[in-house]
């Protein structure tokens, strides 16, 4: 399964996470439990890192929050 980022070409493998937001400033991850919201911080984030590094049009900083439970869409 990929997490496919809305509108953009960022994509990360083997998840089980959705995205929840994403705008220049902020791209929010949703994971099931507390338990997988960390494993997405060991092995996910360095992905994003990377994948913004690759476009030459991402944002330069982005805040990826990674949270656990439900979410309220603003």
């Amino acid at each position: 399964m990929s997490l496919n980022l809305p509108d953009t070409a960022y994509y990360l493998w083997e998840g089980t996470a959705t995205c929840c937001h994403c705008d220049e400033q902020r791209l929010v991850i949703g994971a099931p439990t507390e338990q997988s919201a960390r494993q997405l911080v060991q092995a996910y984030l360095p992905v994003v890192r990377r994948t913004l590094q690759a476009i030459p049009d991402a944002p330069k900083r982005v805040s990826v929050v990674v949270t656990s439970g439900p979410l309220a869409h603003a």
